[in-house]
């Protein structure tokens, strides 16, 4: 039995965290879900997560853009939210765009593609959407965001290890391989390749700390899922094209770490 809670706090771990992050990365107008980021019981957990996952965390090999996940922490990120509530909806508006996806920080994976045939990115959508629908995740068209949004993303990591750690808990380690191998596939395949670097480009444009903080979190958190996948880090990819105002250079859209 004690094996067994070894085994399960850090898979319970790195679901609080990724629920935190979903909830985070939601636009604050919609204050149903992102009031969760001040519920002191859900904070208690969330920071007793980020705590056994930095103290537990393997030496390990970062990629482009990671941070090491002993550096977890989730005070930095409650004390900006709690300073900055009344100016997190225009913030925002400012990082992701509004009624156009932002081409200084997108949120959204697909804008990180280096192939930019539209073929090829609707067959990406497509793997996606498949993802979320082999596992029963559905998304509400009222929830503004598209499939590949970093908010939706976590919230399927989220939901996968939920499902892989009530498995363990009932005995069936043929369902819980199969979750685990879902969360390995998605996360090569998909979130692991562009988070990243989306958060050195959050760092650089945050107007405000709540999103640098998160920014911290999101690149530690995204190095400590790859490491218990057991994936190695990845190569660095091409980022989104700056603005048409931004003068270019050589390379300009690779971001080193």
């Amino acid at each position: 039995m004690k094996s067994e809670s070894l085994e399960l706090a850090p898979l319970l771990a790195r679901r609080e965290l990724w629920l935190f992050l979903s909830a985070a990365y939601m636009d604050p107008y919609h204050r149903g879900r992102f009031e969760l980021l001040r519920d002191p019981v859900f904070r208690q957990r969330v920071a007793q997560s980020a705590s056994l996952l930095a103290q537990e965390a393997p030496a390990s090999a970062l990629g482009p853009g990671e941070l090491p996940p002993e550096e977890l922490s989730l005070q930095g990120v409650f004390d900006a939210l709690d300073n900055e509530w009344g100016a997190l909806e225009d913030a925002y508006r400012r990082l992701f765009g509004l009624t156009a996806i932002s081409a200084t920080c997108p949120a959204c994976e697909i804008e990180y593609e280096p192939n930019e045939d539209i073929t090829y990115r609707s067959q990406r959508m497509a793997d996606v959407a498949g993802f979320y629908q082999a596992f029963g995740m559905e998304i509400s068209d009222r929830a503004g965001e598209r499939l590949d949004h970093i908010s939706v993303e976590a919230e399927f990591l989220y939901v996968l290890l939920a499902k892989e750690a009530a498995a363990l808990q009932r005995g069936d380690p043929e369902a819980a391989e199969i979750c685990q191998g879902a969360r390995r596939s998605f996360f090569e395949e998909h979130m692991g390749q562009w988070l990243p670097i989306f958060s050195q480009l959050l760092s650089r444009n945050a107007p405000i700390q709540f999103y640098r903080e998160l920014a911290v979190l999101t690149a530690s958190l995204s190095a400590a899922e790859r490491v218990s996948l057991g994936l190695p880090p990845f190569r660095l990819r091409c980022v989104p094209k700056p603005p048409p105002a931004e003068p270019a250079s050589e390379c300009s859209g690779c971001l080193q770490s």
